[in-house]
């Protein structure tokens, strides 16, 4: 392997761990938890649970409860924040997970999904469980209820959507050079295995695809790739491929240092090792999955060190590639110890507990790839070309794996355009909504502030909308908005105006650049559009005529003045045109607002 490939690798793992010092939690969030291990309980009796019955919990502490058969309540308190936000619960392969939101005491919405249900059970298509909280205006109020067989490990966290989407691009991106780097050094052992017909290269390219396939699965994307119609096979997968990868990684290891000749006992020892992860193999196709799955992490665990150990007595009995072997499965095997400690619950679960595994296999297939070139230099210099062909076909996966790289990176940049959009317009109307004009009103007072220019506002609001949803219902007063929309859309023309859903039945216009009789002249032209064009909310009922009341008010900002004294003036004219009786516009003047081009006014 090249050094400049080496350093790309490198980098790759330094930016992987830069994940785990990234925002993680909203600011205000609190966690509390409870274990229920009697029968199961509602989410409405867990909530008059008095208080003393939760045990409070850090958010940047992941729960982790080993193998459990109880069930577990958690408690999410969200502040409210000005922005869209999800809730994250880190772990994939738990069982069975529910989660229960309430807003101002009420709950609006529920979810149940979890590894024992299709991937489509889940609101967000995400490996992790991934639930957007319902409310950034007003306190919410998450109720989990986690489930599992396996280990119970639930990492939760609250984050701003587009710090999870940024946090996402570059895990997915490690997961993406992940597979590519396992995926590389397995064709290139494969290839190698194929001319030299060394059985140590067939084991080795075994234990990296199955070790892969574990460590991907722990992430959730075995499921989410493979099978995500088909929960059952969550069931026999992990115990078993984690025996397997136990059974390849020990044959690798007699193979390539040739154990045997160099000591005897470890030889038996390996041999042993191999016969207890067949029955654990078996054990976890037919037997019980969280005993299946307690067994086999305690195993691995125990099977880790020992491993490297016996490495160091096959290198102090003279075998050169046992240093190779310790050096480059040290990474790996720490790495798996972390990870089964943490399985069985003897450490806290973080990122770092999650990564290491990954970790410790980018660096052992790196490293290894040196002790497999220094075998071939040592047996067969025809291995030589072999391993050229092998490196020149990782070097085109490398590439491919960049582009795809790149290509997701685009999606996910298109992905935030999309959200933007959505997060300013109004869904039912397809305008711009409130939060959209306040922000183009900002701007275009600050601009009419510096150039003295004239700023105009054009509010507009139906006339008795109240008696259509009444008598009609609401569903034609949404045909009556979006009819009202389309028409105002079609008489404002200007690239700078702005239309927007001020609220419920209440339109705005804002016009730069443009002076009272401008503005004065578009408000009339819509009023008119509006009485003008029936609403056809459906097919036995008669056409509704609406008629709107408006508002104008124009003024050249001045320091000192704020965007609001506009607002408040046009709001003043929009409601003297409803008290002088509907269906006129009203401009607002500083003795009061008038009629255009009428003499009738009322006093401020």
């Amino acid at each position: 392997m090249k050094p400049s490939m080496i350093c790309q690798l490198v980098w790759m793992l330094v930016l992987a761990l830069a994940m785990v010092s990234g925002p993680a939690h909203g600011k205000g969030v609190s966690l509390a938890w409870m274990e229920t291990p009697g029968p199961e309980i509602g989410v409405e009796d867990i909530r008059d649970l008095p208080e003393a019955q939760w045990r409070q919990a850090s958010t940047r502490d992941t729960l982790n409860f080993g193998f459990s058969e109880s069930s577990y309540w958690l408690r999410v308190k969200v502040p409210p924040v000005p922005a869209n936000r999800v809730l994250e619960i880190g772990y994939p392969l738990l069982d069975d997970v529910r989660i229960y939101w309430f807003v101002g005491g009420r709950q609006v919405e529920s979810h149940v999904t979890g590894d024992s249900r299709e991937f489509s059970s889940r609101p967000i298509d995400h490996r992790h469980f991934i639930f957007p909280v319902p409310s950034n205006n007003e306190p919410a109020t998450a109720y989990l209820r986690i489930q599992s067989e396996g280990a119970v490990q639930i990492p939760v966290r609250v984050i701003e959507s587009a710090d999870f989407l940024a946090r996402e691009q570059l895990d997915y991106g490690w997961q993406a050079v992940f597979l590519g780097i396992m995926i590389a050094m397995a064709l290139y052992n494969l290839f190698v295995f194929v001319i030299v017909r060394h059985l140590a290269y067939l084991w080795y390219v075994l234990t990296v695809v199955v070790s892969a396939l574990v460590l991907l699965n722990f992430n959730g994307l075995v499921f989410q790739w493979l099978w995500p119609d088909l929960p059952i096979l969550n069931r026999y997968f992990t115990a078993p491929a984690i025996s397997a990868n136990i059974i390849f990684a020990v044959l690798f290891a007699l193979s390539f240092l040739a154990v045997k000749k160099y000591s005897l006992v470890s030889y038996r020892i390996f041999q042993l090792v191999v016969l207890i992860s067949v029955f654990t193999f078996f054990y976890g196709l037919f037997g019980p999955y969280q005993s299946s799955t307690a067994i086999i992490s305690v195993f691995a665990a125990i099977i880790t060190p020992l491993a490297w150990i016996l490495g160091l007595v096959v290198w102090r009995k003279g075998q050169v590639l046992a240093g190779f072997y310790v050096l480059a499965w040290t990474p790996l095997l720490l790495g798996h110890l972390v990870m089964a400690i943490s399985k069985i619950g003897l450490i806290p679960t973080s990122s770092v507990t999650e990564l290491a595994p990954q970790t410790g296999v980018a660096l052992e297939v790196i490293l290894m790839s040196f002790a497999l070139a220094y075998r071939i230099n040592l047996e067969r210099r025809l291995r030589i070309e072999a391993q050229d062909q092998a490196l020149d076909i990782q070097r085109e996966a490398n590439q491919t794996l960049e582009a795809r790289v790149q290509a997701r990176t685009d999606e996910l940049e298109q992905a935030n355009e999309r959200l933007k959009a959505v997060s300013i317009t109004d869904g039912l109307t397809q305008v711009a909504n409130r939060r959209r004009f306040d922000e183009i009103l900002t701007v275009e007072w600050s601009r009419a502030l510096r150039q003295q220019h004239p700023l105009s506002l054009v509010l507009l609001d139906i006339d008795h909308f109240k008696r259509v949803n009444d008598s009609l219902g609401h569903l034609a007063g949404d045909d009556c908005l979006i009819s009202l929309a389309r028409v105002c859309a079609d008489e404002v023309q200007r690239s700078g105006d702005l239309l927007a859903r001020y609220g419920g039945e209440e339109f705005s216009v804002l016009l730069p650049t443009t002076d009272e009789d401008g503005a004065t002249s578009v408000a009339e032209r819509l009023r008119v559009a509006v009485a003008r064009t029936p609403v056809y909310p459906g097919d036995h009922i008669e056409p509704v005529n609406l008629t709107v009341s408006v508002g104008v008010a124009t003024c050249i900002p001045s320091p000192g003045t704020r965007p609001s004294d506009l607002i408040a003036r046009a709001d003043e004219a929009l409601y003297a045109a409803k008290d002088a009786g509907r269906n006129q516009v009203m401009v607002y003047r500083d003795a009061g607002a008038v009629r255009p081009r009428a003499a009738h006014t009322f006093s401020s």
